[in-house]
Parts: C-alpha cells; structure tokens; sequence
C-alpha cells in the first residue's frame, strides 16, 4: 500500500466541446511522463466496457433527464473502481476527458436535474471520491460552436442542442468553479493554444510543488 505522498492523482479536463481539452491533455501527458511518472489518459463517459457501452447510449438516444443523470453515474462508479483507483494506488496519475462537473453543467444546469440530486448522488455513488485538480477550459457559446463546426467532428445529440442550452452549459461550468475554488481552475480558452498550453503547465508546477509531488528518478 502505498503513502499518500507516491499515491498518483487525478486531473479532469472539463469545459464545452471545442476548448480544446484533448491538445492540452495531450500536454499535460507528455509533461508527466518527462517528469517519471506513470500516467494512465481515459475519458467519461467511458474508460470502461462497461463506461464504452453507456457511452453510447447518453451520446445518441433521447431519454428522461434522470435516467441519463444515472446512467452518467453508474458509468462513473464503475470508471473509479476498475480504473481510476486501481491506477491511484499503484502511484500512477489519471488524466480523465471530463468526470462529475460535467453532469452538474450538462444533465443539472442545461438538461434540469435538480442540482441538489446530483450533490446527493454525487455523495452516494463516489464518496467525496472527487479529481485532485481540474482543468475548466472556458469559451463563449459561439466560439465554441464556430470550433466544432471547423473540425467536422462525429455528430452526436448534444451537438444538435440551441444555443441557449450551451449558456447553461457554460454555467453550470463557472457555478462548479466558484463552489469548488481550491481543485477547479479556471483557463481563458480563447486565447492562442500556446499560451493557453503554458498556463496550464503552470498552474500544474504549482500544484504539484504546493503538494509536495517530486519528479522520479
């Protein structure tokens, strides 16, 4: 068993499609590994059969606002404990393509699950189980839009929602890092990649200097 110290630990990217969370976990990543540590990327909904598989069903078919706020948790509990934690404990660290501030902005402020259901599902199925930093990469609706329009991504149902639906998005998002100020920062994602990639670089040497984590040899 390892000390808390050589535990690894876990960085979730969140913020709407087009911020520009995969180039930077990919950043993030290669700094890691530079430094000797292990690390494991995955992605929510998924990292799992059985996250793949409820994957697909939130991403393409319509259903109840509170079947796919728990169908989004039962995929989490089960990305905690087949990935997340195993990996934690043997020192590696997880980076993760979003985790619960995402159900708080997509299935809680935009899709109106009530946000105190999610706090107490939150509670239930994860523990206090919760990233150790987070990445918010923050876009106005419109820029973000403009981005995954250039990119001709696979479409899937939220791609199809009104504007208005990805204001609440982006809400939802700030309400979480305003709540959450200690794990959550906030990154302007409309500034050029570069100097985006540096901020987060940075504000990763911080963290990892104010928790005392060490390169390995």
């Amino acid at each position: 068993m390892l000390n808390n110290q050589n535990r690894g630990r876990l960085i979730s990217f969140e913020g709407v499609d087009g911020a520009g969370k995969s180039s930077h976990m990919a950043r993030v990543k290669a700094h890691l590994e530079s430094l000797g540590l292990t690390c494991v990327q995955t992605r929510e909904p998924g990292g799992t059969p059985v996250g793949e598989a409820i994957r697909a069903l939130v991403l393409h078919h319509d259903m109840d606002i509170n079947t796919e706020l728990l169908l989004m948790y039962a995929a989490r509990r089960q990305h905690v404990a087949e990935l997340i934690e195993p990996a934690l404990s043997r020192g590696a660290w997880v980076i993760t393509d979003r985790f619960e501030d995402s159900s708080f902005a997509y299935q809680s402020s935009a899709g109106g699950a009530v946000w105190e259901q999610c706090v107490a599902l939150s509670k239930w199925a994860l523990q206090g189980f919760e990233p150790d930093l987070t990445f918010l990469f923050d876009l106005p609706v419109e820029v973000s839009k403009a981005r995954v329009q250039a990119r001709g991504a696979d479409s899937d149902k939220f791609e199809a929602k009104p504007d208005a639906y990805f204001e609440d998005v982006r809400a939802g998002f700030l309400k979480r890092a305003q709540l959450n100020p200690r794990r959550i920062r906030v990154i302007n994602a409309q500034e050029p990649e570069e100097r985006v990639g540096e901020r987060v670089l940075a504000e990763l040497d911080h963290f990892m200097t104010t928790h005392q984590v060490k390169a390995k040899a």
